[in-house]
């Protein structure tokens, strides 16, 4: 077994008494008599993943392949770069503090190392299990961790031929999503585009796709087709700043000045410190004359830390 799990658990218990007696609260919730995937999905819904992450250990050994899927799937729900590097600590965090594995008698903490030992062969294993391997794939959720790991590894081109090939196995929303936003980040905006129809056809992240659609949509020049998708992305998350800010730049573009300053007032009303909404709002008052507010917008874009804004004010407001 690998002993950096068992080491950093180490560390962590001697060094955190306090901690101990925050999890002495909550013990029941975190270290229950039966481990639950229900309770376990529960946590990843709250974004708890380093509490999801511990159920999954615990109950890895007698629902070996339930849990790989299940990881695999949470690594590329949140787009960790090292879901080994998230098991270890949620292990390190966890596993000292552990009923199973340590005892208080008068204050003074015993650990059981052998337990200790097995939940960690646990978390080893796991984190083999769902490291990338040279070996023959043939599930679809296989072929899109793949692509996952070589999107990030920046092998934007090989990605797709796994998503190609999870798609051609079982197509999902997730799948169609993730080669859509690779094909974006190679400029294939048409390929893009047809991806998203089918994102959005399965109902997946609505609000992301119609708002990665609007963009493509934007760069191959369909002004009214980005504003469409950036309406309905504000229409399914009313608080979605960016896009509020996209659909304002598009509109800028078509020179629908007044109408781009009212979605840039929508976006810094969200996010208040949105400091690039202040600067192209500003373009947007000095497109209409009003030089006063558009130097009050890259004044206030300033203060937020655009430094770039100090040019505009050189040059405008002085």
């Amino acid at each position: 077994m690998k002993h950096i799990v068992i080491f950093i658990a180490a560390v962590i218990f001697a060094s955190s008494s306090v901690f101990a007696q925050t999890l002495d609260e909550d013990k029941n919730e975190v270290y229950p008599d039966i481990y639950s995937f229900e309770k376990a999905d529960s946590f990843q819904s709250d974004g708890d993943y380093e509490k999801a992450i511990w159920f999954y250990i615990n109950l890895f050994p007698n629902n070996e392949a339930r849990v790989i899927q299940i990881v695999q799937t949470l690594a590329s729900k949140i787009d960790t770069l090292d879901m080994g590097l998230l098991i270890k600590q949620s292990f390190a965090m966890y596993s000292a503090f552990d009923p199973a594995i340590t005892t208080f008698e008068s204050g003074v903490p015993n650990m059981d190392l052998e337990i200790l030992r097995v939940k960690g062969s646990w978390a080893d294993e796991l984190i083999q299990k769902i490291s990338p391997a040279e070996k023959s794939l043939s599930s679809a959720a296989e072929y899109n961790f793949r692509g996952l790991d070589k999107a990030k590894a920046g092998n934007y081109r090989e990605a797709i031929l796994d998503f190609d090939q999870a798609i051609e196995i079982k197509p999902t929303g997730q799948i169609y999503y993730n080669r859509a936003y690779v094909k974006s980040v190679l400029e294939d905006f048409t390929g893009a585009i047809s991806d998203f129809d089918k994102t959005i056809e399965y109902e997946y992240r609505l609000v992301e796709a119609y708002f990665e659609r609007g963009y493509c949509k934007d760069q191959i020049n369909d002004l009214v087709g980005a504003i469409a998708d950036y309406s309905k992305a504000v229409e399914t998350d009313p608080n979605y700043a960016d896009a509020y800010n996209n659909r304002a730049f598009t509109k800028y573009k078509m020179e629908e000045y007044e109408a781009a300053i009212n979605d840039w007032d929508q976006a810094i009303a969200i996010d208040p410190n949105f400091a690039g909404a202040y600067v192209s709002r500003g373009f947007a008052k000095g497109e209409l004359g009003d030089k006063l507010g558009a130097c009050e917008d890259w004044t206030k874009a300033v203060e937020l830390g655009f430094s770039e804004a100090k040019e505009f004010l050189e040059r405008n407001c002085e």
